[in-house]
């Protein structure tokens, strides 16, 4: 019989570490991968920093999960796209089932009374709007979300981010989130490096002239070069946190995500409604052409083109950031608006492929987004590209919408999850809240979970391969009761709501125990372990040197959580100085301290 400490997920404490900070590093850890709890040991270690992982790799978890530990009171803001804000909403009930969450909208009039509960949530669109009121609430917390969006330093909305982290009521701990590779043009990375007050932000013109190749010309500076890389990598040793998916071998080869987005209140719905009540008059026996299956289908498929064509914005602003990261996207839809209107968007970038398209002409698209770094989408008809195309290229797909044959999406997303593919396939279902999209994905999800157990060696159930009519069909039946009793409204959206409910009682059909849930990730010892010692807050390190110009002038440089300040009147200024990139050099490498640096007394 095998010990307790031998079970797979079992971590044993270490003397190196306090049994309290270890047991709090457990806790913390729960349900993270071991580069998520390093991230969150790194965003834990300091107050304000930048996690650049590759996108898929958890960074809204690895922030929430530091964020709360941080400042476990609150209130915390997160600014982010539009098209992220129900998945940052979902993200953090994930994490803390009861928090209170605030979404703000453009359409919003006013501001919420009094300082906020937990969490508040908005998208940089409407930052102006409320930036009185939010720099006047005393943040615990503020995370800016795809920070990239603020890389323009002479940007209205990035005056509007400084005002928030820099000048705002108290000193909120901060994180700025991006995915996009920074150092490939360093002028980039400097309003950044301002929200996290980090040294290198206090002066652009230094900061151009020594990493960004700065020249001057009749017309002022000219600062889109990049120079001294590697010791600018250096400098943001200690307060930016990269990964990349590649490096990251304890993750699964294929990740799918389900992204919230808002549509117009009742998109869909309407048509919803006629179908439920076609449903519920075709199994009450009155019988009529309405009732046919045909023209149920034509009434389901009007309001699946509805929610399609209202989701492509979001699905573009997805796209737009996976390309700006430098990453391949396959993109899909059921119909041909959706498709057109991310063809035209993305003209020049993308190649399209429809039923329409000859046969002859297929292959070479194909080459073209396989082979040409300049085609970054490409862009489908689920059926039409769905089978038979080897599109290793990308690291992404995309669902704009949801087929309602669950086989397809399987078909559809092992385009890029094939032989030939090296790294982690991230797979994105953009889900319409409150809409028919909820009823699809909870269908979906139990297909994939029964599908996937099968290779345990359990046995698909007859329900298993039902498409998604067929769940409808049998919900309704659910519910059908309640209709009689004049239970339900018949409203377009408590039709829907109706629907949803229903879904929420049962995870299966047939009432059978349908999800499979996913294992939880294995535990990393050295992980958890480097978490506990940031809990146990070590002290930081002082050294003093001479001033070259006066022997008996001292300076002193602090090294904490792999950052070094220096007390000359050139760090002061520029934020950076020879004695902070000799001493940085040598500490962060492991080498020998420089001749004339002398370790000091705190």
């Amino acid at each position: 019989m095998k010990s307790k400490s031998s079970a797979p997920n079992a971590v044993t404490p270490s003397s190196e570490v306090e049994d309290a900070a270890f047991q709090e590093s457990l806790r913390i850890s729960e349900g993270l991968f071991a580069h998520q709890i390093e991230g969150v040991a790194f965003l834990l270690a300091r107050r304000r920093s930048i996690l650049a992982d590759d996108m898929g790799l958890g960074k809204t978890r690895q922030s929430i999960v530091a964020l709360r530990h941080a400042a476990p009171e609150g209130p915390y803001l997160v600014i982010c796209p539009a098209s992220v804000k129900l998945n940052w909403q979902r993200e953090i009930r994930q994490v803390a089932p009861d928090a209170a969450c605030t979404i703000l909208h453009g359409k919003d009039s006013g501001t919420p009374a009094g300082v906020p509960k937990s969490w508040v949530i908005l998208n940089y669109d409407i930052l102006g709007k409320r930036i009185d009121w939010l720099t006047g609430v005393p943040w615990a917390g503020i995370i800016f979300d795809e920070a990239h969006y603020l890389k323009n330093h002479k940007s209205q909305r990035g005056a509007h981010a400084r005002r928030l982290a820099l000048e705002g009521d108290g000193d909120p701990v901060v994180h700025a989130l991006t995915g996009t590779p920074l150092t490939n043009r360093p002028r980039d990375l400097f309003p950044l490096l301002q929200l996290v007050r980090h040294p290198l932000g206090r002066s652009f013109l230094s900061f151009a002239k020594r990493y960004c190749a700065a020249t001057q010309n009749d017309y002022g500076w000219v600062t889109d070069g990049a120079s001294n890389l590697e010791e600018l990598t250096l400098q943001l040793h200690g307060i930016m946190i990269r990964r990349r998916k590649d490096e990251v071998l304890d993750l699964p080869p294929k990740l799918r995500s389900w992204l919230d987005v808002e549509v117009e209140a009742g998109t869909a719905n309407a048509e919803m409604r006629e179908v439920m009540e076609s449903l519920l008059l075709a199994r009450s026996g009155a019988a009529s052409q309405d009732s046919s299956r045909t023209r149920l289908l034509a009434k389901l498929t009007k309001a699946r083109e509805k929610l399609a064509g209202a989701k492509v914005k979001a699905t573009t602003e997805l796209l737009e950031g996976i390309v700006e990261q430098g990453g391949k996207a396959i993109v899909f839809s059921c119909y041909d608006r959706p498709v057109k209107a991310l063809a035209k968007h993305f003209e020049g970038r993308c190649v399209l492929l429809t039923g329409a398209t000859p046969a002859s002409k297929r292959q070479e698209l194909v080459d073209r987004f396989q082979n040409d770094d300049s085609v970054s989408v490409f862009v489908a008809n689920i059926v039409a590209g769905g089978v038979g195309l080897n599109l290793t290229a990308a690291r992404h797909v995309v669902f704009n919408d949801l087929d309602w044959v669950p086989a397809n999406h399987w078909q559809a997303e092992d385009r890029a999850y094939r032989i030939g593919q090296t790294g982690t396939v991230n797979v994105h279902y953009l889900v319409a809240e409150g809409t028919i999209d909820e009823f699809v994905r909870s269908v979906l999800e139990v297909k994939s979970a029964l599908v996937e157990a099968v290779v345990d060696g359990a046995a698909l159930t007859p329900a298993a391969t039902r498409d998604v009519l067929g769940e409808l069909e049998h919900m309704v039946a659910r519910i059908s009761a309640r209709i009689a009793d004049g239970d339900v409204p018949l409203t377009d959206e408590e039709w829907v709501a109706a629907l949803l409910d229903e879904v929420e009682k049962e995870t299966g059909p047939d009432g059978q125990e349908a999800i499979v849930k996913k294992a939880a990730p294995p535990l990393s010892r050295e992980a958890i372990l480097a978490l506990a010692r940031v809990l146990t807050r070590p002290s930081a390190t002082v050294y003093e040197i001479a001033s070259s110009s006066d022997p008996k002038k001292k300076y002193t440089l602090t090294f904490e959580a792999s950052e070094v300040t220096c007390t000359c009147p050139g760090f002061e200024y520029r934020g950076t100085c020879r004695h902070a990139r000799e001493l940085k050099a040598a500490l962060v490498n492991g080498q020998t301290v420089p001749q004339g640096y002398k370790q000091a007394a705190l």
